[in-house]
């Protein structure tokens, strides 16, 4: 079962901020060992964004969608190109933690994603969801140069 989503299966995210409160939730800190294969199987839409736009830009529009988004920002780190956040489900008020990370290319900028449930082994595609709204909410900003 799919409970924690990233957009690099293969080098996901890791929780800096959250990571004492990661680990001692019952799904931990660690990856949920999702294979790329199956993961890319599943979400195709969920993939590493690139951007021909300074990594300044793209943690400081990242922070204020996620701070939109009402999610409670528990630590950024724009040196180290990371954001943490919790998202706090509306109906059943279950806690996931999000991180967003930013890396410099040469000729733009990377962003990765992963959105992680604290319980449970499915989340019915939250994680999933919260991650592709994210994307297309910036890919829409970063397309228009704004």
């Amino acid at each position: 079962m799919i409970h924690d989503v990233s957009t690099d299966a293969a080098d996901p995210p890791q929780f800096v901020a959250l990571l004492d409160t990661r680990r001692a939730c019952p799904n931990g800190a660690h990856y949920s060992g999702l294979n790329a294969r199956a993961h890319l199987a599943r979400y195709p839409h969920l993939a590493t964004r690139r951007y021909n736009i300074n990594a300044s830009k793209v943690i400081d529009t990242a922070l204020a969608f996620a701070l939109a988004a009402g999610w409670a920002i528990a630590g950024t780190d724009k040196a180290a190109g990371l954001i943490e956040a919790t998202a706090t489900t509306p109906i059943m008020r279950f806690k996931d933690d999000v991180v967003i990370r930013v890396r410099s290319l040469a000729n733009g900028t990377r962003l990765d994603m992963r959105s992680a449930s604290r319980v449970g082994t499915s989340d019915f595609g939250v994680n999933a969801r919260r991650i592709g709204d994210f994307l297309r909410q910036l890919d829409g900003v970063m397309a228009s140069g704004k």
